[in-house]
């Protein structure tokens, strides 16, 4: 191509790279133009999209990305997320918010050896997971949660690495539906399915309460646990919602934990498994509360929660009140007592000194303004934390806190608190850990504290007070006399007399101001560097003595109080403090608010206020998006709305301040607050400015010369949509024969491996028509800012025609921010329903009703983000499969269907029965399936989950539980050939209440036992033990469980020759399922215990007294 200077090094599908529902939302949710390929030359990276122009297909550059990487070998492109693997084996993760626009770099790993292959995965809440192919091994990467405490870890981490044990290196990878991930090594495929297990080099990213791996984890739970949003009772969600002032969403969060606490949790309880229960209505419209005049947050929530009637139902003004003084006692004494899902010990505490912090502020917080209120927030909360956590004793308040007492109205009462908190006796260790003379305004109140300061200290000590303690401060405060008077009273102190002598000179005589400095340069020489400033400042140097403290005590707070109190705030060595000394610091640390402090001190505020966009920046056209894109700390924006209404001037640049916003929304997601992400997208939305249009490259007939073609990645599974492969899964439509390469619970060695997984899922088949119509795409969408607009909260607000036409990228990032909730959604829901150990129908019915109340909700959220609420419903379907929750929908699909719910795509994904739910499953099933069907499917699912249960309970050594299903199997594999209507249900129901015991032994018994036996008897082991007796691969063991699979066997034999008997569909139907399903899978393991059993034995098989 004459457009090209060089042949492309490689090019990939950057179209709809996935088959699930949230990846065809997102890729529906792109821009107009939506990405076709990306091609790599050189170090840059082409994006193509394709133009009808005229019924002539034109291929145009969309936009460029530069990586500075030489030599890229392979390319990986998800919706906004791209992934490099250039030579010397180096991986790149590139990341962005808008479509349309570059993603930028946010994290890179280099590896010690070669990269095979690299595949993206998202989940049903929009988690991405990057599967990376070693030669021998593979790890799956995902992002981490970011946290106030550590803002710069990575962005992204190892989850979980684990060894592939093939003949010959991996060559590619793929995901398919549900976590299973496809791996191809020369003449081998293998699937891996989500589930975690003791090979799994799991990556543990903070202390936890039980480092063991949970049982029964998967990758989506450590996607959810390391990247999820925070409980909204995290300390941390806490504190952004008081930051932004919303105290009745923080005293409803409260209210919410301490009634689970009280209802849900018996007192033997210590370590609490379940969430407590979230009332997404009600969250939602608290966050969007204190709304102004003219427009009460009932109105703007209407639309979102229905009528009238239907809002007073989901919430009450009680419901939003602060905890009472017992209430809050019961709570802290719970949350000591127990651990919460979600907390590790230190944010327990954090927890628990949150609550002694709001309950302060409830009492307390009604005479202050608001930033009055978020001062004292952060300062009881870290006075709290103090007390409970002695390793923070020494830290102090910094810039980001005491910010926030600089721009109060209530400083007087902010300084009385200080007060209070220090038993009125501040002194200046205190005063530094509070910034007070940062923020403190009015230079009398100033000088007062400076002299309250300095007789503290003076009075701190009972015996042996020494004058030279507090000289600095009063001769700050130009107290000669007080010095002398205190040098006059004191005993025992070497220096007295030469002191009283020395001090008793006029010091506006040069002389005397030239003795005085000479001292000064003695101490120094004795390394007293306090007590040396204070004799500058006696010779009125007061350059001299600020020096010292900055050069030698490094404490730049004292060397500004000096200045305040010397010569007043428009001191000019002050202005040189603060600009020769503040301001490069804030530079070098990337701390904009010590940076906008330092402005405000000088009287700058445009300045301060800039510098919270982006701080160094020396002038107004360097605000560009690499100077705003790094936002650590989200509350900048609150600050930023706060001078600008304050100040009613613009000194940021409309572009700047719209990337300000759109990563202060991106600094709450990272820090697992999706929806106050949302909540600045929306309630701030800005529409995009206007620039440049990019670099349009027209490429018809890209590959239409043969010499130029361009080379693509070796990739088996290509990124183009194709048809899903089907592993060996027991659900299938068509009954595929499984390959049996590997032993079933192969121990020797022990494998991830699961190419004859009893449990493989066929991957789910999305309905043809789910996204075959785009009307809901195409023409004007639905306001994007939805529930939380509030135009009247910019100035910059435009017309909502204007808002509802334009496109700017952001609406997968906003329907990303939604889909993040689902699983929280599962969490709250479960618990209300796990909690009743005997539900009636009253509390049937209320569950049901609040699990139907957070569906709608939600639904009507993303309905607002141009997400339909059949597919928003689909979404909460598959997250309730990719973690089996998937009986909670059965529990309410049984009592009636919900709006925009697809029965038949639900059953259709729902592979794996449970004894639990078998009876409404059957009943859906046979009114919303095929009748024709619906009959052979059950009982395939039925006979599968049968076997896997009795299979998994030999494995695990569970005998007891083993014995009934052995003993019941020939009575349930005949029922299965029954066409009686519900004799299968029966025959399962007389199962769950079945109590057969196993044959009991008289004590007399035991004495026919040899020596030499292989079973011995241990009166002690009558009780399950999972952890010890899984383990156990003893020849008893052995044989126990290769005698259970032979009888399995035998009874499988008998019931396929009386099913050919039959002649009927059923029987063939069943016939053909067995035989290319479930017989190989267990004969294969039958023959490896076998050989197992004979390598124990030594080949001695007449060993006697084998039973």
């Amino acid at each position: 191509m004459s457009e090209w200077t060089a042949e492309p090094d490689i090019v990939v599908s950057a179209s709809q790279w996935a088959i699930n529902t949230v990846s065809k939302l997102f890729h529906c949710l792109s821009s107009p133009k939506q990405l076709v390929i990306a091609v790599a030359m050189g170090t840059r990276i082409l994006f193509y999209g394709i133009q009808d122009i005229q019924n002539t297909i034109h291929w145009e550059v969309l936009y460029t990305m530069h990586t500075s990487y030489e030599s890229i070998q392979k390319i990986s492109c998800g919706p906004n997320i791209l992934a490099l693997v250039s030579n010397d084996n180096i991986l790149t993760i590139w990341m962005g918010m808008r479509s349309g626009v570059a993603p930028i770099l946010v994290q890179t790993f280099k590896f010690d050896e070669p990269i095979q292959d690299i595949v993206w995965n998202v989940t049903s809440d929009a988690q991405f997971l990057l599967a990376v192919a070693f030669p021998r091994s593979i790890g799956i990467f995902g992002q981490k949660r970011a946290s106030i405490s550590c803002p710069q870890d990575d962005l992204w981490v190892c989850y979980t690495k684990f060894d592939v044990d093939t003949p010959e290196d991996i060559t590619a990878l793929t995901w398919v539906d549900c976590g299973v991930l496809i791996v191809a090594a020369g003449n081998q495929l293998r699937c891996y399915l989500k589930w975690l297990t003791q090979e799994d080099r799991v990556v543990k990213m903070h202390k936890t309460i039980n480092n063991k791996l949970e049982p029964m984890s998967s990758v989506f739970d450590i996607s959810y646990e390391v990247n999820g949003p925070l409980p909204f009772y995290h300390p941390e969600h806490l504190i952004h919602y008081i930051m932004w002032n919303k105290m009745d969403l923080v005293n409803a969060t409260l209210g919410s934990l301490y009634h689970f606490l009280k209802q849900f949790v018996d007192e033997e309880d210590h370590t609490i498994q379940e969430f407590p229960p979230v009332s997404f209505p009600q969250i939602l419209e608290l966050q969007n509360g204190n709304a102004k005049k003219g427009h009460p947050s009932k109105q703007r929530y209407d639309l979102l929660f229905g009528d009238d009637e239907e809002h007073s139902n989901v919430d009450s003004d009680d419901d939003a009140r602060p905890l009472t003084d017992n209430e809050v006692k019961n709570l802290i004494y719970q949350l000591k007592s127990r651990s919460l899902p979600g907390l590790n010990e230190t944010e327990k505490m954090h927890l628990i000194a949150l609550v002694d912090t709001i309950v302060e502020l409830n009492q307390h917080g009604g005479s202050l303004d608001e930033n009055g209120v978020r001062f004292t927030a952060l300062l009881e909360n870290h006075f709290h934390l103090k007390e409970i956590l002695p390793s923070r004793g020494n830290q102090d308040l910094q810039p980001k806190d005491y910010i926030w007492a600089l721009h109060s109205q209530s400083q007087d009462l902010l300084l009385e608190k200080c007060r209070h908190l220090h038993d009125n006796k501040l002194v200046w260790e205190n005063a530094r850990s509070l910034g007070i003379f940062m923020w403190l305004q009015k230079i009398d109140v100033v000088r007062d504290q400076m002299m309250a300061i300095a007789r503290n200290i003076y009075l701190s000590k009972a015996y042996d007070r020494d004058p030279v303690d507090c000289t600095l401060f009063y001769f700050a405060l130009r107290k000669k006399t007080i010095v002398q008077g205190l040098w006059k009273t004191t005993s025992h102190h070497k220096e007295k007399a030469a002191m009283i002598k020395f001090l008793a000179n006029d010091f506006s005589d040069p002389r005397w101001q030239r003795a005085a400095s000479k001292n000064a340069f003695a101490l120094l020489g004795k390394q007293r560097f306090e007590y040396a400033a204070a004799f500058f400042l006696l010779a009125d140097k007061l350059k001299d003595a600020v020096n010292v403290i900055l050069k030698h005590v490094k404490d730049y707070q004292l060397a500004i109080a000096l200045c305040r109190v010397y010569e007043g705030d428009h001191s000019p060595l002050l202005q040189d403090i603060i600009r020769g000394s503040v301001i490069p610091e804030a530079i070098i640390n990337k701390d904009p608010w010590l940076a906008s402090v330092s402005y405000w001190l000088l009287n700058e505020k445009q300045e301060s206020i800039r510098a919270i966009v982006a701080i160094g920046s020396p002038s107004d056209d360097s605000l560009n998006e690499e100077s705003v894109a790094i936002v650590y700390e989200p509350s900048l924006f609150i600050m930023y709305l706060y001078l600008k209404n304050m100040l009613k001037q613009e000194f940021v640049s409309y572009s700047a301040e719209y990337l300000f916003s759109l990563f202060v929304s991106q600094s709450y997601e990272r820090l697992g607050c999706p929806l106050l992400a949302l909540y600045i997208l929306t309630r701030y939305r800005m529409k995009k400015p206007e620039q440049d249009k990019p670099n349009k490259e027209c490429a018809t007939d890209l590959f239409a010369n043969e010499n130029t073609k361009p080379s693509y990645s070796a990739d088996l599974f290509a990124d183009e949509p194709t048809q899903p492969s089907y592993a060996t899964g027991l659900f299938a439509d068509e009954p595929v024969k499984p390959s049996y390469s590997t032993d079933l619970f192969a121990d020797e060695p022990a494998k991830p491996s699961y190419s004859t997984d009893l449990f493989a899922d066929e991957p789910s088949k999305s309905s043809n028509d789910l996204f075959s119509d785009d009307d809901w795409l195409i023409g004007k969408k639905e306001s994007s800012a939805g529930s939380f607009s509030d135009e009247d909260d910019r100035s910059n607000s435009d017309s909502s025609e204007d808002e509802n036409t334009e496109n700017d990228g952001l609406d997968g990032y906003k329907a990303l921010l939604v889909v993040r909730m689902p699983q929280t959604f599962f969490h709250g829901a479960s618990v209300l329903y796990n909690g009743l150990t005997e539900p009636d129908n009253f509390h049937e019915t209320q569950y049901r009703s609040f699990f139907l109340k957070n569906r709608d909700a939600l639904l009507k959220l993303g309905e607002t983000l141009s997400i339909p609420a059949s597919v928003f419903s689909r979404l909460l379907m598959e997250k309730s499969i990719e973690t089996d929750v998937f009986p909670l929908y059965l529990y309410i699909l049984n009592e009636g269907v919900p709006k925009d719910f697809d029965v038949h795509q639900f059953l259709r994904a729902f592979k794996v029965g449970c004894f639990e739910t078998f009876n409404i499953w059957s009943q859906l099933r046979s009114l919303y399936c095929n009748p024709e069907t619906a009959a052979s499917t059950t009982r395939t699912i039925a006979l599968t989950t049968y076997i896997s249960l009795a299979l998994v309970t030999l494995k695990e050594r569970h005998y007891e539980n083993c014995w009934i299903l052995v003993y019941k199997f020939k009575g349930f594999i005949e029922t299965l050939a029954s066409t009686e209507r519900g004799a299968l249900s029966h025959c399962i129901s007389q199962l769950l209440v079945d109590d057969t015991k196993m044959v009991e032994m008289a004590s007399n018994d035991f004495d026919s036992f040899s020596d030499e036996s292989m079973f011995g008897f241990d009166m002690n082991e009558e009780v399950y033990r999972p952890l010890i007796d899984a383990e156990d691969h003893s020849v008893a063991a052995n044989l126990l469980e290769i005698a259970s699979l032979n009888y399995i066997l035998s009874c499988i034999e008998t019931a396929m020759q009386n099913l050919r008997k039959n002649n009927s569909e059923l029987g063939e139907y069943l016939t053909e399922f067995i035989w290319t399903t479930l017989l190989d899978p267990i004969a294969y393991r039958t023959y490896c215990l076998k050989e197992i059993i004979i390598q124990q034995l030594e080949n001695n098989l007449d060993r006697r007294n084998l039973i």
